[in-house]
């Protein structure tokens, strides 16, 4: 499995949301921030500006879809300069109840704007500089080149599963928010300029000889040495790029992950605290449990007590 493969696939969406607006002008809605959520709009018909704090306002037309991974207070609207409702405000102005459409204006016409849009959450300890270093914004056309035509055949999909709400809907709609957010993010890697990142880490030669060795077998015995040889670095540049991209040291890096994996295997409740631990590369679990709250802030086994809890 790639490295980016391997990173996204312990990023699990908790709860979702979707609807598709018919918005008819003049319309407004404030989003509000939310901590660990990625959102998605795609405009499916019409015309909707988006303004996001430190991000010029843009205006989106059919086929374009914007993804805001980090949650950022948005404004949608049918002009730049619209004075907004709040998103409660209008779900109660409208008589919303969270299926069909969600309708701002009394009649429908060709001119509105209609959009599928969705909310998901991360789970609240997922860590990792990939999300971390992801932009505000991400904006694509579903016409953009091959590896991202095919997502208007899937939001199509998503607006026709989410009009007619039927048995097994959530789960359809939860794994193929998952599919655009990966792609979306998949092709963000390949079109990004960043020279800083963990995306820009990926594409240096050297540098993802060392990551792809950790990530294949995260309980190795690792070091910094040994990710520099296997970069073909010296020991002293490897942890000066490194740094450099990811914003930690290589060995921050390996415990972070090394934490990732643990949370994981915590949560699925069939393994035993020794067996987690040497899992992810420590040979006590005095040291594991160590590392395990310098990272995420509680031990392991009040994090396995809480997500049992969760389960419930």
């Amino acid at each position: 499995m790639d490295t980016l493969s391997r990173i996204l696939d312990l990023l699990h969406f908790e709860a979702t949301f979707y609807y598709v607006t018919n918005f008819q002008s003049p319309w407004g809605v404030e989003i509000p921030a939310y901590r660990n959520v990625a959102r998605f709009h795609y405009v499916a018909q019409g015309a909707c500006w988006v303004r996001i704090e430190g991000v010029e306002p843009r205006l989106l037309l059919p086929g374009d879809i914007i993804i805001i991974p980090h949650g950022a207070r948005q404004i949608l609207s049918d002009t730049a300069d619209r004075v907004p409702t709040p998103l409660e405000q209008a779900y109660v102005e409208a008589g919303y109840d969270g299926g069909g459409f969600f309708q701002i204006g009394e009649t429908t016409s060709v001119h509105d704007t209609q959009l599928i849009c969705g909310h998901f959450e991360y789970e609240d300890m997922f860590r990792h500089p990939l999300v971390d270093n992801l932009p505000v914004c991400i904006v694509r056309n579903e016409n953009d080149g091959q590896e991202f035509s095919w997502v208007k055949d899937i939001l199509r999909f998503m607006s026709h599963t989410a009009k007619h709400q039927s048995d097994g809907s959530a789960a359809i709609l939860k794994r193929l928010s998952e599919v655009i957010f990966i792609q979306a993010v998949r092709f963000w890697q390949t079109s990004s300029d960043d020279s800083a990142g963990f995306v820009a880490a990926l594409a240096d030669a050297q540098l993802s000889r060392g990551l792809k060795a950790f990530h294949d077998e995260p309980a190795g015995n690792w070091s910094v040495e040994k990710l520099a040889r296997i970069s073909g670095m010296s020991r002293s540049l490897f942890a000066e790029h490194f740094k450099h991209y990811l914003g930690l040291t290589p060995m921050q890096y390996v415990t972070q992950w090394r934490m990732q994996n643990a949370r994981q295997l915590l949560g699925d409740g069939g393994h035993s605290m020794e067996s987690v631990a040497t899992h992810v590369g420590y040979e006590s679990v005095a040291a594991f449990s160590k590392a395990f709250k310098r990272v995420l802030g509680l031990n392991p086994g009040e994090y396995r007590r809480r997500a049992r809890e969760q389960e419930i």
